[in-house]
């Protein structure tokens, strides 16, 4: 059985530096990234956590609001 989010605070896989009210969308491979012009149906939620990606860490899982605006 597959869990699924419709709203609330969700953890999310993210890639790359996020900053905590960043739009993220779906990166294709299972995991979440920051952008600043995201399309329509690719969009997760809004970040409510910072990270830093680093060589050593380049991945985590944050917190992201989800269908609410």
């Amino acid at each position: 059985m597959l869990a699924v989010a419709l709203q609330g605070r969700v953890p999310v896989k993210v890639k790359g530096s996020v900053t905590k009210g960043d739009m993220l969308v779906s990166a294709a491979d299972g995991y979440a990234i920051s952008c600043e012009n995201p399309k329509v149906g690719t969009v997760i939620g809004k970040s409510l956590e910072n990270f830093t990606a680093t060589p050593e860490q380049p991945t985590t899982i944050i917190q992201v609001v989800v269908g609410r605006d």
